[in-house]
């Protein structure tokens, strides 16, 4: 394996512990691997290896937006890169409704009450102009998104399907879906070393060995995830005989994929990166 080679699986091993991408894996992993919290405190039997199945593929699905964008000189590479934007919106959108799950919310009688009101509150900050208008569009439109899910009972499809497939972990489709989500919408906060790594890649004669170095940093990045999520399943089985503190934890993790929710909609998300 040539130096190049190794700096960019090397870059993807650095990202994992980035400012942006470490605070959050434990809310993924919680949600990837399917471990809800029991309200009674009933132990469950986890199944470590059968959780790491949807693990991967949520690192397949942030390999395969890394691999296409190595694919520039592609016309598929063009196309991700000028929908990515929209991408990142509605990934955004998707991860604040997996926020909303994780800490019950969705579970009130009075959600809707409730996330009406912060709706028209926003409104109301808009219209006193406390808010830009491409922000204000962004989030209003992430709104209604949500909305819609909500009255659609997609929310409920999830809870069910999370219950059906406990012992299995979260669906490798949403899992796959995460993935892609990640990939797409992270990419401005890891910026400065997916940029060089690009570089690297545009600099190869032809389009495979640029798709080799994504694929490379892609492996370096996914290959940390796999280790945190092994040991991630064997903490979650300690944790299942004291519901209450997990309880904790997932409410937390909820908050956490909120937050980074409404940075990744409104393109902030290199913020943190600053901080």
């Amino acid at each position: 394996m040539e130096l190049t080679h190794i700096s960019a699986f090397t870059a993807g091993i650095v990202t994992f512990l980035a400012p942006c991408v470490l605070p959050i894996v434990p809310a993924y992993l919680s949600f990837i691997t399917g471990v809800e919290a029991d309200a009674s405190g009933t132990q469950v039997k986890v199944q470590p290896f059968k959780s790491l199945i949807p693990i991967l593929f949520f690192i397949g699905g942030f390999s395969l937006v890394f691999i296409i964008m190595g694919a520039t000189a592609t016309a598929l590479g063009r196309l991700f890169a000028d929908y990515q934007q929209i991408i990142s919106r509605f990934g955004g959108a998707m991860v604040i409704f997996f926020g909303l799950h994780f800490t019950n919310l969705f579970l009130r009688d009075d959600f809707l009450k409730i996330f009406s009101g912060a709706g028209f509150l926003f409104i109301t900050a808009f219209c006193f102009e406390l808010i830009e208008k491409e922000t204000f569009l962004t989030v209003a439109g992430a709104w209604a998104f949500i909305t819609a899910l909500y009255l659609f009972q997609a929310h409920m499809l999830l809870y069910r399907q999370l219950k059906a497939q406990r012992s299995t972990g979260a669906s490798i489709f949403s899992a796959f879906i995460v993935g892609l989500t990640f990939g797409a919408g992270w990419s401005p906060c890891i910026g400065p070393v997916l940029g060089a790594i690009l570089l690297l890649a545009s600099r190869q004669e032809t389009v495979y060995q640029g798709m080799i170095f994504l694929a490379l940093f892609s492996a370096g990045l996914g290959i940390p995830f796999f280790i945190a999520g092994l040991f991630w399943t064997s903490f979650i089985g300690f944790v299942r005989k004291f519901g209450k503190f997990f309880a904790f934890v997932e409410f937390a993790g909820g908050l956490l994929l909120l937050t980074m929710g409404l940075l990744l909609l409104t393109g902030k998300l290199s913020l943190i990166s600053s901080w």
